[in-house]
């Protein structure tokens, strides 16, 4: 993309943003805040749940699907759908979930489309109606305040009136634990989950084709280098460190294979010029076509971004960079991935030796492995 098209992707971007907040505001003044009501979850009837992430970034809807697990399995019988944008539709695929709602995020279809959706979820006549992106979505509160549901539940927060039972904000500010602390806080039965993805084989293996074509006969450990982040948030690496990362990795006998995200698109020419047929460069549109790829790395590696839940959800140890001191909040479980910061910089060298590290602690099994992770996923036959 160029220059003047990502200037004006940007420019859309903060105004769908705007005014979705600016509308969210007006609502927030004109509605009252709804009553109070208490429920004991495990003792009450539930039917129908809505589960609502109204956040459009690929790591936000990896992060919701521990909401996934653990209300299944507290319902077990119960019908559960899932309100989010395109992208998790298509990730959620395998997942235990009856229904997937898209939420819209341009304008002006959201002037429209939400009223629509809207309709749908109340003709469903929910029991339990959850927020499960923290209440820091005003869109999402909003879904959940008018679902209509006998129960409307979410974080207390800036947008916490339009539900009617308001949880405390859990002790940790990770990502990874919030879900299961506000199941927990909801009196229901929770436990550590992780995010999770759930390819079927074949995905897998088409995979693992792909990248035996783009590498045919080298037998190195394959390593996928996510050479994105959001650069408006000061989230991504130099593109001359991933070069010299990528270049250091194959003359350590490994196979990198640096993945671009469709906002870095930009940068194909100067990875495919600088590192020459023995390092592949892929950019894969396709979310799952992605997840897949990823899957069939032993290692990967990335700034805090989207990709670096993938892989995580998909249980390949990732190596994740920061670039600023907020790991506590996003950063992976030990037992998921390692987070690489230095309050003067990340250095190439002190990445490298991360995946010295991490590689020789894959050759001698000894890499950490998660007790929570529910079979229910990876691999899954379609």
């Amino acid at each position: 993309m160029t220059v003047a098209g990502e200037t004006k992707k940007a420019f859309r971007y903060r105004l769908d943003r705007a005014i979705r907040v600016c509308v969210m505001r007006v609502m927030n003044w004109l509605t009252p805040a709804a009553p109070e009501r208490r429920a004991d979850f495990r003792q009450t009837e539930i039917q129908r749940i809505l589960l609502v992430r109204s956040l459009f970034r690929l790591g936000d809807s990896i992060l919701a699907t521990p909401a996934i697990v653990l209300f299944r399995k507290n319902f077990p019988a119960a019908q559960i759908d899932f309100v989010g944008p395109r992208m998790s539709k298509t990730l959620f695929r395998n997942l235990p979930i009856d229904h997937h709602y898209e939420a819209a995020r341009s304008f002006p279809k959201v002037c429209w489309s939400y009223l629509a959706l809207l309709k749908k979820i109340r003709k469903v006549e929910y029991d339990l109606t959850v927020d499960v992106s923290g209440s820091s979505a005003a869109l999402g509160s909003f879904i959940v305040g008018f679902s209509a549901a006998r129960f409307r539940v979410g974080l207390k927060g800036q947008w916490d009136r339009w539900f009617n039972i308001r949880l405390g904000r859990p002790a940790s500010l990770n990502k990874y634990a919030v879900l299961p602390e506000l199941v927990r806080s909801m009196g229901l039965r929770s436990e550590p989950v992780y995010p999770t993805l759930s390819l079927s084989a074949g995905e897998i293996a088409a995979a693992g084709r792909r990248i035996q074509a783009l590498v045919p006969g080298d037998a190195a450990p394959v390593l996928g280098v996510f050479v994105g982040g959001r650069k408006a948030r000061g989230k991504r690496w130099a593109k001359e460190n991933f070069l010299e990362l990528a270049q250091r990795l194959r003359t350590e006998g490994t196979q990198p294979i640096v993945f671009i995200g469709p906002e870095e698109r930009d940068l194909l020419g100067y990875f495919s010029a600088a590192l020459g047929p023995g390092v592949p460069v892929i950019v894969e549109p396709d979310v799952r076509a992605f997840a897949a790829l990823v899957a069939n790395c032993q290692l990967f590696v990335g700034c805090d971004s989207g990709p670096v839940h993938l892989a995580c959800a998909l249980r390949v140890r990732t190596i994740a960079i920061f670039l600023q001191a907020n790991f506590d909040h996003w950063g992976p479980p030990a037992e998921l991935g390692r987070v690489v910061f230095h309050s003067n910089g990340v250095s190439i060298d002190l990445v490298v030796d991360a995946c010295r590290d991490e590689l020789r602690h894959a050759s001698a099994g000894q890499t950490s492995s998660v007790a929570a992770f529910d079979p229910v996923l990876s691999g899954t036959p379609s």
